[in-house]
């Protein structure tokens, strides 16, 4: 029976510590978000697959630890303390641009995560607005941070000069410094920002031009795990990938497992109003699982690895001569899908 672990009063360097103290055995697989608010946007990562049984039925040992940071994911997939992580494409390709051996095997959000944002009233309303102001983040190891730079940069602001930097958490603490003006926009991803619109705060989405052909998310793996366990791999993802279904086929019933598992994400208030609240968040993540028409669950598009890649590039935050096709692989793709679809479809929409 999978284990889910999550450690709510755990934070960045503390959470690295356990992984590095515990590291992964043979029998024991760590799969980590790199986060550790499992809100009901990460359900198909961690309460949906242990509710169907997933994992146990393929005979794993599965589990959920929240990393703070796509920064300390990245260094402990590398070190081979955790086995999976989900991050961002930049962050990965950062990493192997620096020797790390580890390879993405699953594009999981098909639009990026990541979001800067400032409060409606703040008057700002595109990138320009934002030179010279204090760029509020959840942490400076999460992938916000070169999504935020990459930004900056291509709206010609220097990230290291013209702006200053300042780690607000989420939540009610990241809302209380912009309210307080600590920071004039907040980089985060998607599920933290609509915690904040859940609760009433009217916030202003300040988007690059090149938003819409950036890759969400991805699962990675480091390459000595992959040569010898392609098979256990493949049936980590296929099971994420049937809860991935599940949630997009029975937001509600997903959410109320999510509820029943992970106690501390239901909002305070009635029924209605905590299953309104959790929508909100549920939906800006699940809506970037869906795959497009023609395109496998999991798969990697080399078209949309290019173009986040060159946008990279451009902003000398990779080398010219970067492998980008190094970065990914499809080689679990066919064998991750190789399951009925419309059955688990039809079992999701009979879940009462």
């Amino acid at each position: 029976m999978p284990i889910l672990l999550r450690f709510p009063a755990l934070r960045g360097a503390a959470i690295a510590l356990f992984a590095a103290i515990v590291p992964a055995k043979a029998d024991k697989l760590i799969f980590s978000p790199t986060t550790t608010d499992l809100s009901v946007g990460h359900a198909a990562h961690s309460s949906l697959p242990r509710y169907s049984k997933c994992w146990a039925k393929e005979g794993l040992d599965v589990d959920v630890v929240g990393i703070q940071g796509a920064t300390a994911g990245m260094q402990q997939i590398a070190a081979k303390n955790i086995t999976f992580a989900n991050l961002g494409p930049e962050v990965l390709m950062m990493a192997r641009a620096k020797g790390a051996k580890v390879k993405a095997i699953y594009t999981y959000s098909r639009s990026t995560i990541y979001r800067a944002v400032a409060l409606k009233s703040s008057g700002l309303t595109k990138t320009e607005d934002l030179r010279g102001k204090t760029m509020g983040v959840i942490a400076m190891s999460t992938g916000a941070v070169p999504y935020g730079r990459q930004m900056l940069q291509t709206a010609g602001i220097d990230p290291d000069k013209d702006v200053q930097w300042l780690p607000i958490g989420e939540g009610a603490q990241a809302a209380l410094s912009l309210k307080r003006g600590d920071a004039a926009a907040w980089f985060a991803w998607d599920t933290a920002v609509a915690a904040l619109e859940a609760q009433g705060i009217e916030l202003v989405h300040i988007k690059p031009p090149y938003f819409d052909d950036l890759i969400g998310n991805v699962i990675v793996a480091h390459e000595d795990f992959l040569a010898n366990n392609k098979e256990v791999a493949v049936k980590v993802l296929r099971c994420i990938a049937k809860s991935t279904i599940f949630g997009l086929t029975n937001p509600e019933k997903a959410i109320k497992i999510h509820w029943e598992l992970y106690p501390a994400t239901k909002p305070d208030g009635d029924e209605a109003t905590a299953m309104q609240k959790s929508r909100i968040v549920f939906e800006s993540r699940f809506r970037g699982y869906q795959v497009p028409a023609g395109v496998k669950w999991g798969e990697n598009l080399a078209s949309q690895w290019q173009g986040v890649a060159k946008l990279m590039q451009a902003e000398h935050l990779l080398p010219a001569d970067f492998d980008v096709a190094g970065s990914y692989t499809n080689e679990l793709i066919d064998e991750i899908n190789a399951f009925d679809a419309a059955s688990v479809a039809a079992e999701a929409k009979a879940a009462k």
